[in-house]
């Protein structure tokens, strides 16, 4: 019996591990968000080099981000960004 109750116990924990997962993630995606509108100095909508130089890890993967090359990260590039 004693078994079958820590057998449970584990098993619970283990949701409870998965959930809260989700729960980062979704967070950091909201957060993402948040960090856009604040790198974005000028309030262009749009992310220039050098503002996204205040985040190393954005400067270190700009040119990936930048999916259609124009020099620039829009909201939706650097959101599926943070996605990938």
């Amino acid at each position: 019996m004693s078994k079958l109750i820590a057998f449970l116990a584990a098993a619970l924990l283990s949701v409870t591990a998965f959930a809260g997962d989700k729960d980062k993630k979704d967070h950091s995606m909201k957060h993402s968000a948040a960090t856009f509108d604040s790198l974005d100095k000028n309030g262009d909508a749009q992310l220039s080099k050098t503002e996204a130089a205040a985040d190393k890890t954005l400067a270190d993967s700009f040119a990936s981000a930048d999916t259609n090359g124009d020099g620039y990260l829009s909201k939706t590039e650097f959101e599926a960004r943070s996605k990938s």
